[in-house]
C-alpha cells in the first residue's frame, strides 16, 4: 500500500524567508539606485542585473507568501507501508528469509544509529531476530 504524505516548511521558516527576501528587495532598491546614479555613461549591465535580481526576488517572495497562506504542501512523499507480498513456492522461502533477516538487522542498526531506539530496545530486538531460525 502506498501512502502519500505532504511536507510543508514550518510557519517560522516561511516567515523568516519572506522577511529576508523583502530585506534583499529593499537593499536592491537602494543599491541599484546608487549604482545607476554613479554610473556615467553605460548603465546597461547594471540594469540587466537589476532586472534579474528583482525577478528572482519576486519569485522567492511569491513562493514564501503563497505557502504561508495555503495549507498545500511543498513536497509530496510516497511511502510504501505494510509487509511485501510473500514469495510464491516453497523453494523461494529460504532465500527470501535470509534476505529478510539481513534487512531486518540492518534496519535495526540504522534505527539505533539514528537514535530512534534505545540500547535496551536494540539489544532485545536483536536477540529476538537472532533467536529466530534462519
Amino acid at each position: 500500500m502506498i501512502q502519500r504524505t505532504g511536507v510543508k516548511p514550518a510557519k517560522p521558516v516561511l516567515v523568516m524567508g519572506l522577511v529576508v527576501a523583502v530585506a534583499m528587495l529593499i537593499f536592491g532598491v537602494f543599491f541599484f539606485s546608487a549604482v545607476l546614479g554613479d554610473s556615467g555613461g553605460e548603465p546597461g549591465p547594471a540594469i540587466g542585473f537589476m532586472a534579474v535580481w528583482f525577478l528572482v526576488l519576486g519569485v522567492i517572495i511569491f513562493y514564501f507568501a503563497y505557502y504561508l497562506r495555503t495549507r498545500k504542501s511543498v513536497v509530496d512523499i510516497e511511502t510504501e507501508t505494510g509487509a511485501p507480498a510473500p514469495a510464491s513456492g516453497a523453494a523461494a522461502a529460504p532465500a527470501g528469509a535470509g534476505t529478510d533477516f539481513d534487512a531486518r538487522l540492518r534496519k535495526l542498526e540504522g534505527l539505533k544509529k539514528d537514535g530512534l531506539v534505545t540500547d535496551e530496545e536494540y539489544r532485545a530486538k536483536r536477540a529476538e531476530i537472532l533467536g529466530e531460525k534462519w
